[in-house]
């Protein structure tokens, strides 16, 4: 399951799990004795406002369509190093029914149940990737990240998974953590205030005008006001609109999903996730490199 109550997000590409040590672990108990949101995945129209097409990398067409796609605004190293991501996690959860070439899109839905017990069956000690990890991934080297200041509060999950799964060396770790920093912000309900805060925090980077960082910036109060990006992924152009891919969560796949306009995968995000949220707390909201998309 996948909500967010009051302070505490569960599922998504992280799950703030104090007191639960993967997010498998919190997507399976999560309830809530405060209120009862609908499930983000639920959530999404039944009509999307989109026209898209979506793959989960799962066939020989799709994994060269969309590497010589992001070959062409990011660094080969990078395509590379993610590409061996996707084919590690692909080789293990495929029999869960993964979309091999690209498919219309609407909205999907996945047995996490199975793919949690075929990755723990290879994978007992190491709860594998999310989306931040393999945003950084394809990012690292498009992007200057500032000695600033790190609050890596939120990413113990994700931290955990970079050292047992010996993913990042100590310079690209600190690197990581101070790009995926919470950040402090006030207690609102007021989005605009928030986005100002995120975009004084992420105009410290220097992005990519091309390979563009999209995240969904979710709102907790669980330790002092704070921002932080819950889901992140990567979209560039092509010659008939947008290709974004994301890793939806530890457990859940890799998706590539071709957009007519960059707007249509705004609308994406922002339906997808519309319900992470809780009382007393903002709106998630979306963020185009260092931008607001208002």
């Amino acid at each position: 399951m996948k909500k967010v109550f009051k302070g505490v997000t569960f599922g998504f590409c992280v799950a703030m799990l104090l007191g639960l040590s993967a997010c498998s672990q919190a997507q399976k108990t999560a309830e809530s004795p405060v209120t009862k949101e609908t499930t983000a995945s639920s959530s999404q129209q039944e009509m999307p406002q989109w026209v898209a097409t979506y793959t989960n990398l799962a066939s020989r067409t799709s994994v060269e369509d969309v590497q010589a796609l992001l070959s062409t605004h990011l660094n080969k190293d990078s395509v590379d190093a993610f590409f061996k991501l996707v084919n590690d996690y692909n080789e293990i959860v495929v029999s869960a029914g993964l979309q091999g070439d690209f498919a219309p899109f609407s909205k999907t839905e996945y047995d996490v149940e199975k793919i949690s017990n075929l990755w723990t069956a290879k994978h007992s000690d190491f709860v594998g990737t999310n989306c931040r990890i393999n945003s950084y991934v394809l990012l690292k080297n498009k992007m200057d990240i500032p000695p600033i200041e790190k609050d890596d509060a939120l990413l113990f999950i994700d931290n955990d998974a970079i050292e047992s799964g010996k993913l990042f060396d100590t310079e690209d770790k600190e690197a990581f953590n101070r790009l995926f920093s919470r950040v402090k912000t006030e207690s609102t309900t007021d989005v605009k205030v928030h986005a100002k805060k995120m975009e004084n925090f992420l105009s410290q980077f220097k992005f990519d005008d091309k390979a563009r960082m999209l995240s969904v910036v979710l709102h907790d109060n669980l330790d002092g006001e704070a921002l932080f990006i819950g889901h992140v992924g990567v979209l560039v152009p092509t010659d008939a609109g947008f290709l974004f891919v994301e890793k939806l969560s530890f457990e859940e796949p890799y998706q590539a999903i071709k957009f007519e306009t960059k707007e249509d995968c705004y609308q994406y995000l922002l339906t997808k996730y519309a319900d992470y949220t809780g009382e007393g707390l903002a709106k998630p909201f979306i963020m185009d490199n260092n931008k607001w998309v208002q």
